[in-house]
């Protein structure tokens, strides 16, 4: 009689196993709610993000600050590169408006690559809540677009605008236009 005892006994713990294996791997079939796939799911990349949160992490990370104008240009590898200059804000209680901005005498130029991020003010913009986040292609059209507007007044877009612009390397990771 034991060996029947011990013979259920034995049955039992395989199929409890069987069942606890075949649990886990049920469980570790499914997949986390903000996963497609292998990769996980981005949030909506958003302004506010891009100014606050990512600027930081682009800081962290070794990326270069410069506040300025910039000048675009395509090259002929269907390439956009961008000239930097580097300005400082200066405050000053005799300026109309409490300070001005300051040419530091200092070029750069930079590759802006698909991959930068780019936050945009569209003319007649007010504040940051009219920001944009777009894409380099739609970036460098609403520049020659824009631009093309302003000749008129004997000043460029490009130079009315200014940048929070954050470089790694030779490429721009992170520009952000201001209200002009």
């Amino acid at each position: 009689m034991k060996r029947k005892t011990a013979g259920k006994t034995r049955g039992a713990a395989i199929l409890c196993a069987a069942v606890l294996c075949t649990l886990v791997l049920v469980a570790g079939c499914t997949q986390p709610q903000n996963q497609s796939g292998h990769t996980l799911d981005e949030p909506g990349i958003t302004a506010a993000y891009l100014s606050g949160e990512y600027t930081a992490q682009l800081l962290r990370d070794g990326a270069e600050y410069v506040f300025g104008t910039i000048a675009i240009a395509e090259d002929d590898d269907d390439g956009v590169t961008v000239l930097i200059a580097a300005k400082q804000y200066v405050e000053d209680a005799a300026a109309p408006e409490g300070f001005y901005i300051a040419d530091r005498n200092l070029e750069q130029e930079v590759y802006l690559s698909d991959a930068a991020r780019i936050v945009f003010l569209p003319e007649g913009a007010e504040d940051e809540d009219d920001a944009i986040v777009m894409g380099t292609d739609a970036f460098v059209a609403a520049i020659f677009q824009e631009g093309e507007r302003s000749d008129t007044t004997g000043m460029t877009y490009d130079m009315m605008r200014h940048y929070h612009i954050y470089v790694m390397g030779d490429q721009i990771a992170l520009l952000i236009a201001m209200i002009p």
